[in-house]
């Protein structure tokens, strides 16, 4: 690196080159060591502050060439030196100092618009490949019934810490532990940008797993009922419990995602959970419903379950009476105005998994039937579900036990008095 003594009138005749340089302050008595000026391809020219701070090279902009005087980039270069001396890294204090002129201009927003720039964080995100299209259509769903009638008018100022906790019991208390949770990630992530962030230490509660799964006779009465329905509703209750996929891959189930020739449907990373592809065996059953609604689409035709009457395009199940599921579960005898007892779409898929698995199915393969990044996640849910296996083993010891107290009995010598002794 060469070095020259910093003058307005030295740092004017220097010219740019291909690729950019650097150049020293050197040879004056108000020179500073570790003042540089970065000379770009372009001619701006720009001071830096370059030392080795803990092993690491330290590099801090201090402004550009001829907006900043030498004098005033020589002072600030020697106060960098100063906080360098005392280990403090000026980095950092720039993150700060940058940080908490943000958080007025945060703090001085609406919920709503706090809200409206969560979302587009979001669509970025989806964008990208990070999250999902289902994932933002939940948060807007509990925003817009949980959260928006409550917080929506408030300025973002208003809510403090006891504010906080207080909103996240009223919901606890008026709704489940789980929009409790959800409602609690979509206000933490609000807030995010602010250091003060008032949710930051409210806690997720613990939620009971929900374990609902279809016997025998419910899935009987399930298919007898599924009968008296148009279709394509028949065929899409079908195709959820012939893959045992989420409802919102299989409303969204797509032609160019199936492999007909190897009877697979390949899921994208977009719609998983797991953000990986998913690829799902078609069992013969699936394949016929395909082959049959393939003839019957129209050409140009994106989805397996279109829909006109839906902005997706495809098929959706509303909510309440006027929803599909709602009458086949009705018709059923499946619904119930107790939680725990009534029959949503996702227990279809809990159901497979289940009958699986205590059918003697490994859950290394109900793993990979539902798409789980992890087997502790399947392991946590259905492991004590194997009874077949527990019940096998369970027999060969028992059997020991019997079969060794058996034999032991036969081993006895019967007495024969004490004249034997004689």
């Amino acid at each position: 690196m060469s070095e020259i003594a910093f003058s307005k009138r030295s740092l004017e005749q220097i010219l740019p080159r291909k690729a950019r340089f650097r150049i020293k302050d050197e040879g004056h008595r108000e020179s500073v060591t570790g003042l540089v000026l970065e000379v770009m391809p372009s001619g701006s020219k720009y001071y830096r502050y370059r030392r080795c701070q803990n092993g690491k090279d330290l590099h801090v902009t201090i402004g550009q060439f001829p907006q900043l005087s030498v004098e005033n980039a020589r002072k600030k270069a020697k106060q960098l030196a100063l906080q360098v001396m005392d280990g403090v890294d000026p980095n950092e204090v720039k993150r700060h100092q940058l940080a908490e002129a943000e958080r007025p201009k945060v703090l001085s927003l609406s919920m709503q618009q706090l809200f409206d720039i969560y979302v587009a964080e979001f669509e970025l995100k989806i964008k990208s490949g990070e999250r999902r299209e289902k994932s933002l259509k939940d948060s807007k769903s509990n925003w817009n019934t949980h959260l928006k009638h409550r917080v929506g008018r408030l300025q973002a100022n208003d809510i403090d810490r006891a504010y906080a906790h207080n909103l996240l019991k009223l919901i606890l208390i008026e709704r489940t532990p789980s929009v409790h949770n959800k409602c609690l990630t979509i206000l933490k992530s609000m807030f995010a940008e602010s250091e003060a962030n008032p949710f930051a230490k409210v806690k997720k509660v613990a939620s009971i797993k929900r374990e609902r799964i279809l016997n025998q006779d419910e899935m009987q009465a399930l298919m007898a009922s599924l009968e008296q329905e148009p279709a394509i509703y028949q065929d899409v209750v079908m195709m959820l419990l012939l893959t045992g996929q989420r409802k919102s891959c299989v409303f969204s189930m797509e032609w160019q995602e199936v492999d007909h020739a190897n009877a697979v449907w390949l899921i994208p990373t977009t719609k998983m959970k797991a953000k990986r592809p998913h690829a799902v065996p078609l069992v013969d059953k699936a394949m016929e419903i395909l082959k049959r609604r393939s003839e019957q689409a129209e050409a140009g035709q994106t989805f397996v379950f279109p829909s006109q009457q839906t902005q997706s395009g495809h098929v959706v199940d509303k909510s309440g009476a006027s929803g599909f599921w709602n009458r086949i579960s009705n018709r059923a005898g499946l619904y119930s105005s107790d939680r725990s007892k009534n029959v949503t779409i996702h227990d279809l898929r809990r159901t497979i998994a289940s009958w699986n698995v205590m059918r003697g199915g490994s859950l290394q393969a109900a793993s990979k039937l539902l798409g789980h990044s992890d087997i502790s996640i399947t392991a946590s849910t259905y492991a004590h579900l194997q009874l077949e296996q527990v019940r096998a083993e369970l027999d060969s010891v028992t059997g020991a036990i019997v079969d060794g107290q058996k034999q032991a009995q036969a081993d006895v010598v019967p007495a024969q008095g004490l004249d034997s002794l004689t």
